[in-house]
């Protein structure tokens, strides 16, 4: 299967990464640019510079929100699939494109990986959103625009809230010692084995277990709610939804 991916950000080339890896052939298409320019050794790319046929593609779009109707002018003909990854923007927006099926979703970088998770609402053929969803990451389907929103800022921008707490564990283990690169290691290992025991266990559990009476990690975990951590994290995500919605 072909997937069209309009723009060449890092969420674009991440996504093409991630679906070249699960076997689709990616091409990108967008104006003329040197990001645009600088990814035609690897994919098949086409610069748009006045009306653009999107008859029977399948679409990812993934250019800046201000840029939509930019898109919506020039487009032409009719799509198979356009799946929008634009921030701030609606199912009703992207239906302004015509297409047989219309998508949105708001993945996260690590698609380059094919970890990504992908919340999604869609109208038309789920099946065909999934399968291209799943070439980098998790799809996971929503039906209200309510619910999307909240985990499309999990999603979207809650590992760069994680990047804070990996930054933070860096600093800490270097002032205890360890060189950059033997912290970069020990907190990229940490994140690893994390992911394992999330998938199966409440982080109430987890923190349980590893809290013996009176031992060196209770006193940690004392120590970050008498900062206040948990709540800024609470108050991160609802700011994030806040904005999300307007």
């Amino acid at each position: 299967m072909k997937i069209t991916i309009i723009g060449a950000g890092n969420m674009g080339l991440a996504m093409a990464n991630g679906l070249k890896l699960s076997g689709f052939e990616v091409s990108f298409a967008g104006r003329l640019s040197d990001r645009l320019e600088a990814l035609k050794g690897e994919f098949e790319v086409e610069i748009i510079d006045q009306n653009y046929d999107i008859s029977d593609k399948n679409i990812i779009l993934a250019i800046k929100p201000n840029a939509l109707e930019w898109f919506v002018n020039l487009a032409k003909g009719r799509a198979n699939l356009i799946i929008s990854v634009l921030a701030l923007t609606s199912l009703e927006q992207i239906q302004a494109i015509n297409a047989i099926n219309h998508a949105i979703c708001l993945p996260n970088i690590a698609a380059k990986y094919q970890k990504s998770i992908n919340p999604y609402i869609a109208i038309g053929d789920t099946n065909l959103v999934e399968k291209i969803l799943n070439g980098f990451g998790k799809a996971v389907k929503f039906d209200s625009k309510s619910t999307f929103d909240a985990a499309s800022i999990i999603s979207g921008c809650a590992p760069a809230y994680l990047a804070l707490v990996a930054e933070a564990i860096n600093t800490a283990a270097v002032r205890s010692g360890l060189r950059l690169d033997e912290a970069q290691a020990m907190t990229s290992g940490l994140f690893d084995s994390f992911a394992g025991l999330i998938k199966d266990t409440h982080p109430t559990l987890i923190k349980d277990s590893i809290c013996s009476p009176a031992g060196t990690t209770i006193e940690g975990v004392c120590e970050l709610e008498k900062a206040g951590v948990r709540t800024a994290f609470i108050e991160a995500i609802r700011a994030s939804l806040m904005k999300q919605r307007g």
